[in-house]
């Protein structure tokens, strides 16, 4: 079980908090446990954190590099572009093939930032 938000801010090269240091950390996910799975609400044995990073609107980028005409970027998959890992995927590779894809792909430009 897990939650997805923005939780706490990390600064690049500091030591990420382990799970726990939040009185949220488990409580938040344990009150949703209780409402909903109460059967599932036993003791925590494992908790762990992650880092990931938004973009300004949460979106992810799919867009040529600005500078470079054959470099294809791809991120800012916010915590949840796993999801989507098998169609970025395909998106990409006829990207890189073929410079061409049927998917639309503006909501993905790096211009919606200007």
């Amino acid at each position: 079980m897990g939650r997805h938000d923005t939780g706490q801010v990390w600064t690049p090269g500091s030591t990420l908090a382990p799970f726990g240091t939040d009185e949220t950390d488990e409580g938040d996910l344990r009150r949703l446990l209780e409402l909903r799975m109460p059967q599932a609400a036993g003791r925590l044995k494992r908790g762990s954190v992650c880092k990931y990073e938004f973009t300004a609107d949460e979106d992810f980028i799919i867009d040529r590099h600005p500078a470079y005409e054959r470099v294809w970027l791809a991120g800012g998959f916010s915590g949840h572009g796993f999801k989507f890992a098998s169609a970025i995927g395909q998106i990409l590779s006829e990207l890189v093939q073929t410079g061409h894809t049927d998917q639309d792909l503006k909501r993905f430009s790096l211009s919606r930032f200007r």
